[in-house]
């Protein structure tokens, strides 16, 4: 009896090490995990694309603005402004453990078609405090606190783009379903996952192999414990459901790690008010640099809709 209950003790404290390992590996607060160099070592084409992009961005001056999170955190974000005076903004928001290089490519087309850039760290990363990343159930809050503080700021005449790559195309899609200012015009979503339980459990089985029961089960409880939110607290698809606002989503077709699957589930929640791009040969993130003339065809098209006449 007393060997059996210390088998049973040995048990739950090394499936609790594990899962607390595990948690804290995946949420905690940490260094840029993706590594665009690696990834396109095979297309020395695109990574001397992205180069090019990183220099420009990095020649550009810009303005440091800081808010509060709705639980206290100080956020930081990057303005670029466009090279004529303009009252249109596009509030870009970057992916899991990455950084504001996720729109180095991107941003110089935006900002010729006259929008000023707000290029902001999530919470819990770079300048951004914050222990915990929420993969955008807290941060969609936190792009509703960036929405308003811009129009405190600059006026209520503006009007405002949300825009994300990877876990940001899910915290903009997550943000749509909320009461956001009415100059909040459209969203665009590249390569978002749908929900945090989807994609955890996607990653532990197609690169982990590890099964949905039990061990990801028992992740539930010990992320709200330990991590103060739940993996299935919101999801992308319920989110656009509630949402009124136009929505481009993009997505390459050989992503394989955000499944594609993932956008059309988003556009199939609303698909009336909805477009989906979907980008041949473009791996993770890759959509824009894998065919830059049809993206900037396609966003071009919607941000002129959406901020000009208001509808798509």
């Amino acid at each position: 009896m007393v060997i059996a209950i210390i088998v049973i003790a040995a048990v739950l404290l090394i499936t609790a090490a594990i899962l607390y390992y595990f948690a804290k590996k995946t949420f905690a607060r940490g260094k840029i995990v993706y590594d665009v160099s690696k990834v396109l070592e095979d297309e020395p084409t695109l990574l001397h694309r992205i180069s090019e992009g990183k220099d420009e961005v990095g020649s550009m001056p810009f303005e440091r603005h800081t808010i509060t999170s709705h639980d206290g955190l100080r956020l930081v974000g990057r303005l670029y402004r466009a090279e004529s005076e303009t009252n249109k903004y596009i509030i870009c928001m970057h992916g899991y453990r990455s950084s504001n290089d996720d729109f180095t490519c991107a941003m110089g087309f935006f900002m010729s078609q006259g929008y000023n850039i707000l290029a902001i760290a999530q919470r819990a990363h770079g300048e951004s405090e914050g222990k915990w990343i929420t993969f955008g159930v807290k941060e969609r809050y936190d792009a509703l606190s960036w929405c308003n503080y811009l129009i405190e700021t600059f006026g209520d005449g503006i009007k405002i783009i949300l825009d994300g790559l990877s876990m940001g195309a899910t915290t903009v899609l997550m943000a749509s379903g909320l009461d956001l200012p009415k100059n909040v015009k459209g969203v665009i979503a590249d390569c978002g996952f749908t929900s945090p339980w989807d994609i955890v459990t996607h990653v532990a089985r197609h690169d982990m192999h590890i099964p949905k029961f039990p061990l990801l089960y028992l992740m539930l409880p010990t992320v709200k414990l330990i991590c103060g939110f739940g993996l299935k607290d919101e999801s992308t698809v319920n989110a656009v459901k509630r949402s009124k606002l136009p929505i481009l989503l993009v997505h390459g077709l050989s992503d394989d790690f955000v499944p594609h699957e993932m956008s059309v589930k988003a556009y199939n929640a609303r698909p009336e008010n909805s477009r989906l791009i979907s980008v041949e040969n473009a791996t993770h993130g890759m959509s824009f640099v894998v065919d830059e003339e049809r993206c900037k065809k396609e966003l071009g098209y919607f941000l002129n809709e959406v901020t000009e006449k208001g509808h798509y």
